[in-house]
């Protein structure tokens, strides 16, 4: 837009129209001679500028130009004298109070009716808002934590890249500008890019990818792209959000998750299962006392040998469903490895050294010695297995300190000090997604194996409330670290008084309480071949209505999951009554309800059980 016409004689009415806009602008707009005379002055060219019309008219416009930028006003009226616009230069401009002022400065030359040029137009927007603004985002840029970038569109090269990239990436800046954004992108990964960027019309795009860095790792990124203009050209900015470690959180709750949902289901199936063997073995040791043929004993044995087998199953199985019903005390698990040495060596065989490396004065946990000891055979002889030629089984312990940090990055850790145990071989080791399904049930890459010993040792672990880390490399070998915190205080052992002459017979009276009928009828026929006299009783309504109704059992054998009531909530209402009374709790699926029961008060006996187990387990009880 020009103004102030120089030698022309427009139409009256044109040129009040043009006067008023000129008068009205926001912008400063001014006409000057070819050497730069100021012929015109607009009121916004007084706001911006501090000089009136007065003071400015017939004065040369470079009383507004600072001495250091005077050569680009002859360098301006040079171009214009020759016909050419000077559009939106960007400069610094001087008021009359001394000060500067970012303009936008557009200059087109004046013709006259013949078309020669007389003068020139000068429009001059402030623009130091503007300018600030993008100085405060250049420095939100550069100072942001997370890494960003700007790319042209076309060549996808780098154009600015902020610190935080520098830093994470490895690349310096002139580095990152020597390379273009599909150099960060692995190599299977960079025809999808080419693709989505050549189609690309959203002004704003989101994603999630893959970056390598200088140091040739890769990493999982999220990534939003928003369409900018960078130095007066087309360009996109990027802010990319490393998740790395989020996935790997997020993979390590989805497999604890997946084990417990496993873990469940193998409690449920090892309770039903072990009310199947429950019937057997009781049914194999009544019908035994009631053979004399040998070889017919021996068909009855063998039959209750693979009742047990099926037993030492299930055990596995409600070791890695954390439901085993521990034995704690306090315990220095250097002792825990010295006595299961002996085991060690005719289990593993001659082809694999035994390395020690036991910490003295090695603080107390509080742990299942018989637990911790089969969780040893168990990694042993998966060690064992990993070595087929031979090689080294290091056992070593170590007192540690589990930081803050290393809680937040493993599931279910507490802080703390902690007592590791760690057994490592130099065996085959183990890939990515073996190791993701190492501790997973039946899950095995042996020819022959239940895949239960691994799930056992991590239940073993958990249930004891320590937490186990484990790293493999293939052709190297494999470590396993257990954690146990340190004991806080004793815990008292058992006392069981015991029966004089070692009988397991009574006559006392037992409420026997249990949901499945095949179970019932045949357990309770076996506490009556000992002289017990016994009462059943399918639910624990039944039972409370029993002793209603006047009985007055010495002993209340329950099981402990059943539906209703179950049998911690049985034993609390008879006990409320009958503080005297002694109770037996019974299961095949263990539940917390056992683990929070006073010892010195109530007993437990594991299905599946032989009749004299049981026995054994009633008179201890009766006789405590």
């Amino acid at each position: 837009m020009g103004e102030g016409v120089v030698g022309g004689d427009p139409e009256a009415r044109s040129g009040d129209l043009l006067a008023a806009i000129v008068e009205s602008s926001d912008d400063a707009i001014f006409g000057k001679t070819l050497d730069g005379t100021i012929l015109t002055w607009n009121p916004a060219a007084e706001r911006m500028y501090g000089y009136t019309a007065a003071e400015a008219v017939g004065r040369s416009v470079a009383m507004l130009v600072p001495a250091d930028r005077a050569h680009e006003l002859e360098e301006i009226l040079e171009r214009v004298r020759r016909g050419s616009r000077v559009v939106h230069y960007e400069t610094l401009r001087r008021r009359k109070d001394g000060t500067e002022v970012d303009v936008s400065v557009t200059v087109s030359p004046i013709r006259d009716t013949e078309g020669r040029i007389v003068g020139a137009s000068s429009i001059a927007r402030d623009v130091g808002d503007r300018k600030r603004r993008e100085e405060e985002y250049r420095h939100l840029f550069a100072q942001h934590p997370s890494p960003m970038w700007v790319y042209e569109p076309e060549t996808l090269r780098f154009v600015e890249v902020n610190e935080a990239a520098v830093a994470a990436y490895g690349w310096s800046r002139e580095e990152f500008l020597a390379r273009t954004i599909a150099d960060i992108r692995p190599p299977e990964d960079r025809p999808a890019l080419l693709s989505g960027v050549q189609g690309r019309t959203e002004a704003r795009t989101s994603g999630v990818g893959r970056h390598v860095h200088k140091d040739g790792s890769l990493h999982d990124v999220v990534v939003h792209s928003t369409e900018v203009g960078f130095e007066g050209r087309p360009a996109r900015l990027v802010l990319a959000q490393d998740i790395t470690e989020q996935r790997r959180l997020e993979k390590q709750l989805l497999q604890a998750q997946k084990i417990e949902a496993i873990g469940a289901l193998a409690a449920g199936v090892a309770h039903d299962f072990n009310n199947v063997l429950m019937v057997v073995r009781a049914c194999a040791a009544l019908l035994a006392k009631q053979l004399d043929d040998e070889e017919q004993r021996r068909d009855v044995a063998q039959i209750d040998e693979a009742a047990q087998r099926g037993a030492q199953l299930t055990h596995q199985l409600l070791a890695f469903s954390k439901q085993q019903v521990l034995q704690p005390e306090l315990s220095d698990v250097n002792v825990v490895v010295q006595q299961t040495l002996d085991l060690l060596d005719r289990v593993i065989g001659e082809d694999v050294e035994i390395v020690l490396d036991l910490v003295a004065e090695l603080p107390l946990i509080v742990i299942d010695r018989g637990q911790l000891g089969q969780a040893i055979i168990n990694l042993a002889v998966n060690a064992r297995d990993a070595m087929p030629t031979g090689g080294k089984l290091a056992l070593s312990t170590s007192t540690v300190e589990l930081d803050e940090g290393y809680a937040f990055s493993h599931p279910h850790v507490e802080p703390g000090l902690y007592v590791c145990l760690q057994v490592s071989d130099t065996g085959t080791g183990m890939d990515e997604d073996t190791q993701e399904h190492v501790f997973d049930p039946f899950f095995t890459t042996k020819d022959a194996g239940t895949g239960l010993g691994l799930s056992s040792v991590h239940g073993i672990v958990r249930q004891s409330s320590g937490h186990i880390w484990l790293y493999s490399e293939p052709g190297i070998g494999t470590t396993f670290k257990l954690y146990f915190p340190v004991a806080e205080q004793p815990v008292p052992s058992r006392r069981r008084r015991v029966r004089a002459g070692g009988s397991v017979d009574g006559d006392e009276t037992i409420l026997f309480v249990e949901d499945e009928e095949t179970v019932r009828v045949i357990v309770a026929e076996t506490l009556r071949s000992f002289g017990y006299a016994v009462v059943e009783a399918g639910s624990g309504a039944e039972a409370l209505r029993l002793v209603g109704e006047g009985i007055t059992p010495d002993l209340l054998l329950t099981d402990v999951v059943m539906p209703g009531m179950n049998g911690r909530d049985l034993a609390e209402r008879l006990l409320e009554g009958r503080p005297d009374l002694a109770v037996l709790y019974t299961s095949g699926y263990p539940s917390a309800a056992i683990t929070r029961t006073d010892e010195e008060r109530a007993g437990y006996v594991q299905k599946p059980y032989d009749p004299s187990e049981l026995a054994a387990a009633v008179r201890r009880v009766l006789d405590d």
